[in-house]
């Protein structure tokens, strides 16, 4: 008998150490191989190529392309030109032959380039739609690599050679002061003339905030004109040697554009010594600079704009603009010194408000409390109602019944004798009671994953749906990392951990439960330690709970802006990369992310405070049970049958050693991660745009519209409850 239980309790330690430890040590270390695969392969990916500084410091062009060539996919291009390399060398025909029809495959980007750029001149790329404007200056930038030719460039002036504004232009979530300096220090005097030369004085005035404005994600606060307008001044305010723009006028109207070319590009840049490469379709600006004309990759022509003109073969037709005196006037007294310093303190004063409404960003949703009753509810109907709950429930006190009766006989066959215990009876009871255990054990973990999957994937649909049919100004207010963390992160939990978490602590509870009933009923002396562990115990969780529940959700949203910042970067790593602001943004997102980290490791290191408490909880249980069983024994006090005796103390010492510390963890885990359905479920009740289906639609016949007419009165239209109208009384 003394090694049956024995045999039992090693069983249940090592049952713990194999289904827990070791399936998830196996899982993690095969996630941990695959990852650090797909990491190698990252790393492995070639480095950006580096321009290198001629040797001429003074008197040479500041850049110089020589028999420039490149390509848009170099990788897939250097993969087919070593697969052409393999053909065998006897065939010199089928070479060429092969070497020709992957060449006519790959498009250049750029063919056989050469110009040199020289400070306090404006270089002007023309050219039809798609011609490679915008290669040319990603080729200038070193975003795109070369094939074949150099780039050569002069040592940088103050550690700064090109600043770039894209044709897109990037705006990060910040305000607008941000945007502009992109981790450059504040210079006042040299920050205003660059505000007011690319015209963003007046929206200044009309921002809630001036420039204190946060712009929101991807600038959606911003009209295409404003974000151009920030993108330009973040290239002048860099003040670098090489100016990159591409075509920063295309956005803005007629009059905001003179101002801009005149007082930006050539009075801030050209007329400082510094070389301008604009590539532009208002060929009204040209003028007197020189023309750059690109044709299929290729530079036609070099010269004159009226030379570009002829040499593009009809493709470009001459516009030519002239200023009188009054307009020159306006464009200078639109950005004079006096203007500027009369609204410098204006400037100023706005810049350090701080108010929330000029975020026009909403705030992540943050519970706080216990999970709402309503959070419960949801989660039970989308595993299938009160009937599934009612299942699962029987499932578990039958299966956990089976687990006494099983261990009860297991007691009584070790009493017969060796005869008696290898009779057909008790051989077929002790496997009939094993196997029937088996089945239920089986059947309520499978019915369990069943249906927490499909509560899972029931949130996920309502909250895609929902998402799809919500309004536009869900997705003015919310970054899209805050929407892919609630649909990755928040999923993924609800996916893959609640289901596992939720068995573990059903599992563990009724066991705990049958084990201390059991201690209870058998030896009625454990109720002498009962009541102060349990109110220890309690105490323990509530602060446990309330603290770990609190950390989750900070943590859940401490996890956007990572999200936020990778997409962010990823989308302007071109601008980033151009403009020196690499290190701005890694030190960005190391903030970001050490915010995330801190209450994460607060969340851990609280689990493993508890987890010690609920450790020393169950030994000091299992041991005064212990002594006292062997107490009340010896005295004579109790009879206790050495069968009961020996079943209590196994479900004890499983209970103490392994379940009960992991089931209260669990219990706590349940709470937290349900926080991931309160986040998911939230975004299934967002508002909806109007019906796309109404009862209006079965009135009309077939025939509908026969005069088709739109008429308004007296319409009124905001884009948000919390903006000003943008038509009103139309």
């Amino acid at each position: 008998q003394r090694i049956v239980f024995t045999s039992l309790s090693l069983i249940n330690l090592l049952q713990s150490s194999i289904t827990r430890i070791f399936a998830n040590a196996v899982m993690h270390l095969s996630e941990c191989f695959v990852s650090s695969r797909r990491i190698q392969i990252f790393f492995g990916t070639p480095d950006q190529p580096q321009i290198e500084n001629s040797e001429e410091r003074n008197g040479g062009p500041l850049l110089e392309l020589c028999n420039l060539s490149c390509y848009w996919d170099e990788t897939q291009k250097s993969s087919e030109a070593h697969h052409v390399d393999r053909i065998d060398s006897g065939t010199t025909s089928s070479i060429e032959a092969a070497v020709m029809s992957k060449a006519d495959d790959f498009r250049a980007a750029l063919s056989d380039v050469s110009l040199s750029l020289y400070p306090g001149e404006l270089y002007c790329v023309i050219g039809p739609v798609g011609s490679s404007k915008s290669a040319l200056l990603q080729t200038m930038s070193g975003e795109l690599k070369p094939s074949i030719g150099t780039i050569k460039r002069r040592p940088a002036t103050a550690g700064r050679f090109i600043s770039y504004a894209q044709q897109d232009p990037f705006i990060m979530d910040g305000t607008v002061r941000e945007n502009i300096l992109f981790g450059r220090d504040y210079d006042e005097a040299w920050y205003l003339q660059v505000v007011y030369a690319c015209g963003l004085s007046a929206d200044m005035e009309q921002f809630p905030n001036s420039d204190a404005t946060i712009v929101g994600d991807r600038g959606v606060q911003c009209s295409g004109g404003q974000r151009a307008r920030i993108g330009l001044a973040r290239a002048i305010y860099r003040d670098a040697d090489v100016v990159l723009l591409d075509d920063p006028l295309s956005a803005v109207d007629a009059n905001v554009g003179r101002l801009i070319f005149y007082s930006a590009i050539k009075e801030l840049c050209v007329d400082r010594g510094k070389a301008v490469v604009l590539a532009t379709h208002q060929h009204q600006f040209v003028g007197d600079c020189t023309c750059v004309l690109m044709v299929d990759g290729k530079i036609k022509c070099k010269g004159s704009y009226t030379a570009c003109v002829e040499a593009s073969e009809g493709k470009l037709a001459a516009s030519f603009q002239t200023l009188n005196d009054e307009d020159k006037s306006t464009v200078k007294s639109s950005a004079s010194s006096s203007d500027i310093r009369r609204n410098s303190s204006f400037l100023s004063l706005q810049a350090n408000e701080k108010s929330s409404s000029s975020s026009g960003v909403a705030r992540e949703d943050r519970n706080t409390g216990i999970i709402k009753r309503k959070t419960w509810k949801e989660y039970t109907v989308a595993m299938g109602g009160i009937y599934v709950g009612f299942l699962l429930f029987i499932l578990y006190c039958v299966t956990q019944a089976s687990s006494l009766v099983t261990i009860i006989f297991f007691g009584e066959w070790a009493e017969q004798p060796d005869a008696v215990q290898s009779s057909s009876y008790w051989i077929g009871l002790v496997y009939g009671l094993t196997l029937v255990l088996i089945f239920f054990a089986f059947i309520r973990t499978r019915l369990t994953f069943f249906f927490c999957l499909k509560a899972s994937q029931h949130l996920h649909d309502a909250a895609a749906e929902a998402v799809l049919r919500a309004k536009i100004e869900f997705f003015d207010t919310n970054p899209l990392g805050r929407i892919l963390n609630r649909f990755s992160a928040d999923v993924g939990i609800a996916d893959d951990q609640l289901p596992l978490t939720l068995v573990d602590f059903l599992v563990g509870f009724f066991l705990a439960i049958g084990s201390v009933a059991t201690a209870i009923v058998s030896l009625p002396m454990t109720l002498l330690a009962l009541p102060p562990l349990l109110w220890y115990f309690v105490r323990l969780r509530k602060i446990f709970v309330t603290t770990t529940r609190e950390l989750k959700r900070l943590e859940g949203l401490a996890r956007s802006p990572t999200y936020a910042m990778i997409g962010e970067a990823l989308s302007g790593v071109a601008t980033m990369r151009a403009n020196d602001a690499i290190g701005f943004f890694q030190k960005k997102f190391e903030d970001v992310h050490d915010a995330h980290g801190r209450a994460f490791f607060a969340f851990v290191a609280s689990s493993r405070w508890f987890a010690i408490r609920m450790d020393f909880i169950a030994f000091v249980f299992m041991s005064v049970t212990s002594l006292l069983a062997v107490l009340f024994q010896d005295q004579g006090w109790l009879s206790i049958s050495p069968a009961v005796l020996g079943m209590c103390l196994t479900l004890l010492l499983q209970m103490a050693g392994t379940n009960f510390p992991w089931v209260v963890r669990q219990s706590a885990e349940v709470v937290n991660q349900m926080i991931s359905v309160e986040r998911v479920s939230a975004f299934g009740h967002l508002p909806s745009e109007a019906p796309l289906v109404t009862n209006y639609d079965d009135k009309v016949g077939a025939e509908w519209p026969i005069e088709p007419s739109i008429s308004t009165t007296n319409l009124t239209v905001r884009y948000r409850a919390s903006l000003p109208p943008a038509l009103s009384d139309v």
